[in-house]
């Protein structure tokens, strides 16, 4: 057989294989067989198909500030942007999306002790904002109250008493109650103020003792789970319907930031890789479907709908340059290695 014949089957070689991958007798094989294969992959040692020191690599090359920036970024912004988009359309409640028995183990989540971290409600309730809050809310009750409690002036006072001692008018006296009475309130209004500059914050430690004091009794669970009944009763829509497009634009930007925050941070990529490198090193010698067991992950898929999923991304590698390039080199490596003059085997 000379050189060549050897040129001209490499050539119809080549030709074959460039079509037959991307043929409809390609897709049916890989159809076919992409079951069998799947199987093979999950019997297949873990130590064999994950390679601990090269995801850490991976994990370290996107956290360098060009992939940062030109791929995970967009690609966090486009998926929370999508989500909202979804969101905006769901018209069903949140509750039509959970799935049965859901609803329960919320239940149970919600009726767990110290739930809700005493650190938390102190931050919230010693804030400024809600101080300020307290401060007008017992003002405005003080004021009420001395003004219809009050026995120097409610109607049920001393402006009844002398009214039954003179009984046909209280002439100047009344006069001189109304002067008092503005004079009071005048001088009263500023003391008040001072008053709740300190007790105000007196009574927001009050109110977190007592929330802390009572946060598991049963009336303060039966609040955890209205709060929860009603936000699930709420349709999706109605949620983040207060997310104008100016908000939505920030909530994209942060979700990116905090992606992109994530990869960046050492100390999360160093525990990161090494919770993969522990749990390698711990089931390498175990098939693949046999340590994803141990994390409660159960690889039962309808592959054929996985196969009509890939088969067109893997009919376009094969059809790039590259592909053929690489494939036409194995051919090429093939039959260059092949002697002059070669001669059928006996």
């Amino acid at each position: 057989m000379d050189r060549a014949l050897l040129n001209e089957l490499k050539a119809r070689q080549i030709a074959f294989l460039e079509a037959r991958l991307v043929s409809e007798a390609a897709a049916r094989d890989f159809r076919e067989r992409l079951p069998a294969g799947f199987a093979a992959l999950l019997s297949t040692p873990l130590g064999e198909l994950v390679d601990a020191g090269a995801i850490g690599r991976a994990l370290e090359a996107l956290a360098a500030e060009e992939p940062l920036r030109r791929a995970v970024r967009p690609a966090a912004a486009a998926a929370l942007a999508a989500l909202v988009e979804a969101a905006r359309a769901e018209r069903r409640s949140a509750k039509e999306l959970l799935p049965e028995g859901a609803r329960d183990k919320l239940d149970r989540i919600l009726e767990q002790p110290k739930i809700v971290p005493e650190r938390l409600v102190r931050e919230v309730l010693e804030s400024a904002a809600l101080d300020a809050v307290m401060r007008d809310v017992l003002y405005d009750t003080l004021m009420e109250f001395s003004e219809k409690v009050n026995p120097f002036f409610a109607e049920w006072g001393l402006p009844a008493l002398l009214k039954r001692v003179a009984p046909f008018g209280l002439g100047g006296v009344g006069k001189t109650m109304g002067a008092m009475r503005g004079e009071f309130e005048r001088r009263l209004e500023p003391e008040i103020r001072r008053f709740l500059q300190g007790f105000s914050r007196t009574a927001m430690r009050q109110v977190h003792d007592i929330l802390v004091a009572k946060g598991d009794t049963p009336e303060f669970i039966g609040l955890r789970k209205q709060v929860a009944t009603w936000v699930l009763e709420q349709e999706i829509c109605a949620l983040v319907g207060q997310l104008d497009a100016k908000s939505s634009v920030i909530a994209e930007e942060l979700g990116a930031d905090i992606a992109a925050q994530l990869l960046r941070d050492r100390p999360v990529r160093a525990r990161t890789s090494e919770a993969i490198a522990a749990f390698v090193a711990a089931h390498a010698g175990e098939p693949l479907g046999e340590a994803l067991g141990r994390l409660g992950i159960a690889l039962e898929l309808d592959v054929g709908a996985l196969a009509d999923a890939l088969w067109p991304v893997v009919r376009s590698m094969c059809a790039t340059g590259p592909v053929r390039a690489w494939l036409a080199s194995v051919v090429e490596e093939f039959f260059d290695g092949l002697p002059d003059g070669l001669e059928p085997s006996a």
